[in-house]
């Protein structure tokens, strides 16, 4: 490991002095992360940053070739000195399939050819189901087979995912899951992010690690992985995982609550702020990653997936203004509506949520040793 650490790490500076340490806050995260997968994360985030003004495209050239740097015309920030790109897929985890404790349920519309999250299951070794349209079960089944596709008494209701879900919920709550797993179809590639670097995983318990964790507590009852575009490899010092924010795409949630999903938009980040509101908590992990695959979009982002909910949910053409809209109509007292990159947002405070604490269960004994949950460094040939 060592000699794969060295060479995961090879001209990768970090900062002289490290940042501030984020157990001075909170409960270290050293104290509960006890029994997981390794996280060993350097803070590699800038020692400075200063911000250059240029009158000219020429300017830019003449700055670049000065100090020897590479800047194009979609260039916003670069590194001095230049640092070596990280080597894709040189590196994973591996390791024997592992079931997952929980079902996981995929709702699917449009996409049984070109279904990505199946497919990165089956790679796992975990078991799941598609849940689809009554319209498209023949399709569904021709690709899939009938063992893995559960067929759903309706079709085009015109409120994208949420009866689906919802009718996950109701289909997992009738055979006595305590959770259950709803994940979106079209998930890309699962990651972990140990050592400043984020690496593929193909095998190993990714998704039972999670599930122990979150059952070890009272009172988490919505969680899931992050996505890995908001965890860069050169980031900053950070706990693996978060407390109280939105679960989204990839959500490990407990069958017995009251709440139901509603709405047309946003209903991940609506139903993570109202469990919020009833004092729960939830749980995005940082060490434990999803990419997701982008939506069609007319032809306009290249490798994007066809199907979903782009026709009758995401065409609004108001540069998502009612998605914003609709979940500051919900939740006034903690949603903004800002502009930024050429559409619309909500922002969404999360401070308040702060005093929502986990609650460890009593019968729960730490331990003080790792567990890779069968996940294994390689070296790719």
């Amino acid at each position: 490991m060592d000699n794969f650490e060295k060479e995961l790490n090879e001209n990768r500076p970090t900062r002289e002095k490290e940042s501030i340490d984020f157990g001075l806050f909170e409960p270290h995260w050293k104290d509960m992360w006890w029994g997981m997968p390794e996280f060993v994360m350097k803070d590699a985030s800038p020692q400075r940053r200063i911000v250059m003004n240029f009158m000219t495209e020429e300017d830019v050239k003449e700055f670049a070739e000065k100090l020897g740097i590479r800047i194009n015309k979609r260039t916003d920030s670069a590194w001095y000195p230049g640092q070596k790109p990280l080597e894709k897929n040189k590196f994973e985890y591996t390791g024997p399939p592992e079931d997952s404790k929980y079902p996981v349920c995929i709702p699917s519309k449009g996409r049984a050819d070109v279904q990505t999250t199946g497919k990165l299951l089956d790679q796992l070794g975990v078991s799941y189901k598609f849940f689809v349209e009554e319209t498209e079960a023949e399709e569904y089944i021709k690709h899939l087979g009938k063992n893995k596709v559960v067929v759903m008494p309706f079709h085009d209701l015109g409120r994208g995912s949420v009866p689906a879900r919802n009718y996950i919920w109701e289909w997992c709550k009738k055979r006595g899951f305590k959770r259950h797993w709803t994940v979106d179809d079209n998930i890309t590639t699962f990651t972990r992010c140990n050592h400043n670097r984020r690496l593929k995983v193909t095998g190993g318990g990714f998704f039972r690690a999670m599930e122990d964790f979150v059952d070890r507590y009272e009172n988490i009852v919505m969680a899931g992985p992050h996505d890995q575009g908001f965890v860069r490899d050169r980031s900053p010092n950070h706990p693996p995982y978060l407390f109280n924010s939105r679960i989204y795409s990839c959500i490990l949630l407990k069958t017995d609550l009251p709440h139901r999903w509603r709405g047309r938009y946003n209903e991940d980040t609506d139903l993570s702020l109202r469990l919020l509101k009833d004092g729960y908590c939830t749980l995005l992990f940082y060490v434990l990653l999803m990419n997701k695959g982008k939506t069609f979009d007319g032809g306009k982002t290249k490798g994007a997936l066809k199907g979903g909910n782009t026709d009758n949910v995401y065409n609004t053409n108001d540069y998502r203004k009612s998605f914003a809209k609709s979940l500051q109509k919900q939740h006034p007292d903690v949603v903004d509506i800002v502009f930024k990159f050429n559409r619309w947002h909500h922002q969404v405070d999360y401070s308040k949520f702060k005093r929502n604490k986990p609650i460890l269960k009593p019968d729960i004994t730490p331990i003080k040793s790792n567990d890779e949950y069968g996940m294994k460094l390689i070296k790719r040939k």
